[in-house]
């Protein structure tokens, strides 16, 4: 119990999705006193709470901001979620391309937006009362179609696509020219994909994803304590790996994974 991440919660994956825009629901029920690291995958998400907000806190910067409603883009770091009281927390992971389609402000790079900048009150208001009353599957796939009705797809966004699918595939372990080879541009052309339709260049991209690649084959599914971040990561520094391998394996130099390290296990995850 407490602050280890592992408490009384419930969580429940609901079949509500729109291709290149929502890949799943979910709807996770929370106790309160919970604490988890959210990992900088290459999605965003949409997120509806009923009951006390959550607190997020960026483990490098120190900065910490309330965890409610609203609509996030693209981490590029790892973020120490805390939920001090109950809650119900309804999610829709966002494709990496949802929010070119959505038009947001902007694309929201390791930033949040208030839900109206991509969801009419109306259907917020009625996915709210759906979630209150235990209607999970309703007020889910009523965000879902009110998104849907937002999106207009840009240009560009097949080919992205398929390069999103290919680092899905290779969980990040994949070089740029590669991916630019495979849709028969330059590394330019996907550069300029990239900083256009997700927010950041194709570096920044893989360097997420390898990230939270890496430390869920350690973990495994579900919520990402802390300490079981820091555990990881501590047996990959203590195999001494070559510094090249270090970033094309987890995403970050040498420095900055140690420096992760260092602020977690001091700050969230004290031994």
């Amino acid at each position: 119990m407490g602050h280890d991440g592992r408490v009384s919660t419930t969580y429940r994956r609901v079949d509500a999705s729109a291709p290149l825009l929502v890949e799943h629901a979910w709807v996770l029920r929370d106790a309160g006193g919970s604490r988890e690291v959210l990992l900088p995958d290459g999605r965003g998400l949409v997120q509806l709470v009923v009951g006390e907000p959550g607190v997020r806190t960026d483990v490098l910067t120190g900065r910490r901001d309330e965890d409610g409603d609203g609509v996030r883009g693209l981490a590029t770091r790892p973020v120490v979620r805390d939920q001090p009281g109950p809650a119900t927390r309804l999610g829709l992971q966002l494709h990496p391309l949802a929010l070119a389609a959505l038009h947001p402000h902007d694309l929201l790079v390791d930033e949040r937006a208030p839900l109206s900048a991509v969801l009419d009150d109306a259907d917020v208001s009625a996915a709210r009362t759906a979630l209150a009353a235990g209607d999970d599957e309703t007020a889910a796939r009523g965000l879902v179609a009110a998104l849907a009705r937002r999106a207009q797809a840009p240009s560009d966004v097949t080919a992205l696509a398929e390069v999103v699918a290919a680092v899905d595939r290779t969980r990040g372990l994949v070089a740029a020219v590669d991916l630019a080879r495979a849709q028969g541009v330059t590394v330019s052309d996907l550069h300029r994909w990239c900083v256009r339709l997700l927010g950041v260049e194709p570096a920044a991209y893989l360097a997420a994803v390898r990230f939270a690649g890496f430390v869920r084959e350690a973990t495994g599914p579900g919520r990402v304590a802390p300490g079981d971040v820091v555990a990881a990561l501590d047996w990959y520094g203590r195999t001494n790996p070559p510094p090249r391998e270090v970033e094309r394996t987890t995403g970050l130099a040498p420095v900055d994974l140690r420096r992760l390290v260092d602020r977690l296990d001091e700050s969230v995850a004290p031994r």
